[in-house]
């Protein structure tokens, strides 16, 4: 639970941040794995939010982001096609007209028939096909 709104001044990571990640990541993925998690209300971004819907933020952060840290230092990088679909779903607009004042940048177009990752990635507002120096 965090009050931390989007805009917040961000931390500062530690220079061992590429050993305290991993285990972090495991702890989150260990307590969302108990049914309990996804009970009741919880905040995050300095939104109040159902728990069942948090999951589904938290799982969309872990897909994009896990993209771009990959694809920023070079490495390959694939995700299960059920998170995937749940990250594509989040962000393409219910109503199939763009977002308007969303924290993503505008979609950038891909073939209907892109992989799933890219139509992930490209719906965050990233182009599927950037490298560092781009």
């Amino acid at each position: 639970m965090t009050d931390t709104t989007p805009d917040a001044k961000l931390p500062v990571l530690a220079d061992n941040w590429r050993e305290t990640l991993p285990p972090l990541l495991e702890e989150l993925v260990t307590a969302w794995r108990d049914p309990a998690a996804r009970q009741g209300m919880t905040r995050a971004g300095g939104v109040d939010l159902p728990g069942e819907v948090a999951l589904l933020v938290v799982l969309d952060e872990l897909v994009i982001h896990g993209w771009d840290l990959a694809r920023s230092t070079g490495r390959h990088y694939a995700a299960d096609e059920a998170s995937l679909r749940i990250a594509l779903e989040m962000l393409t607009p219910g109503d199939g007209k763009p977002r308007a004042d969303s924290i993503f940048g505008p979609p950038v177009p891909v073939p209907a028939d892109a992989p799933l990752l890219d139509r992930a990635v490209a719906m965050s507002g990233r182009r599927p096909d950037w490298k560092p120096g781009d």
